[in-house]
């Protein structure tokens, strides 16, 4: 990919984080709305354009070849023997998740029971990591990608599970913020492939969306979790009443 395709990507996702629509551009430029998602679409932008859309958002072009420049090098995942490290210590695993989620240091040492050197140990551990770097004045500067994963079914995705098996869903889902959603059909594999592909796309829309609302006030943001499954399964109650065993294989 071109570098020049780059910076209109990134351009692109910093307009919508700061929740800058296309109509607010073109109003900007004097221009149609159909006309800046053309450029966009085919990353054609003129140097003098990009510089007047870099200035409405408050930025500049610099600032643009350094967040290109920070996308490249960010990291994607954690080793196996990495991510053992963290669920060791329950006080480092918080603070992961916590520092991914972008709180503060103030924010972090006002919520929990750390003492400011504990803390700051915790934080350079997870800096040889590469997980952050740890600035002047205790600022935490995130160093993961925005597609960053856990290892499939590795060390922190099993920690989870069971921490959802045992306490997640032990809920009825009927407050505020809470839903749930049991659907039982029968399927083609067809179906179930388009299933699998719209689940990804609201993995993304989570992920979109806890992006655009990192910066928002602390009080105005919530820890939540998503979790969706679907797989091939008959209620064992029901199982046994069949005449033969189901042999019937999802491939």
């Amino acid at each position: 990919m071109s570098q020049s395709l780059q910076i209109i990507l990134m351009l692109k996702k910093t307009l919508k984080a700061k929740g800058i629509k296309y109509a607010d551009v073109a109003n900007h430029l004097c221009v149609s709305e159909s006309s800046v998602k053309r450029q966009f679409t085919q990353g054609d932008i003129s140097l003098n354009r990009l510089e007047k859309i870099c200035d409405f958002a408050g930025l500049d072009i610099a600032d643009l070849l350094e967040l290109v420049q920070m996308e490249g090098t960010k990291l994607e995942q954690l080793t196996i023997q990495q991510e053992k490290k963290i669920i060791s210590n329950p006080k480092l695993m918080l603070v992961t998740v916590l520092v991914l989620n972008n709180l503060t240091f103030e924010e972090i040492y006002a919520i929990y029971n750390f003492e400011e050197a504990e803390l700051i140990k915790i934080l350079l551990e997870l800096e040889k990591l590469r997980l952050i770097e740890l600035r002047p004045e205790n600022k935490i500067k995130p160093l993961i990608s925005r597609t960053f994963e856990w290892q499939k079914n590795g060390p922190i995705q099993s920690y989870f599970e069971v921490h959802i098996q045992d306490d997640f869903f032990d809920c009825k889902f009927t407050s505020p913020g809470e839903l749930r959603i049991v659907i039982n059909g029968m399927l083609s594999r067809n179906s179930v492939a388009s299933i699998h592909k719209k689940i990804q796309q609201l993995s993304k829309n989570f992920s979109d969306f806890a992006y655009k609302d990192q910066n928002l006030p602390l009080q105005q943001r919530f820890g939540s979790t998503l979790v969706m499954a679907i797989r091939p399964w008959e209620l064992p109650e029901f199982a046994k009443f069949r005449r033969e065993k189901n042999n019937k294989v999802f491939r």
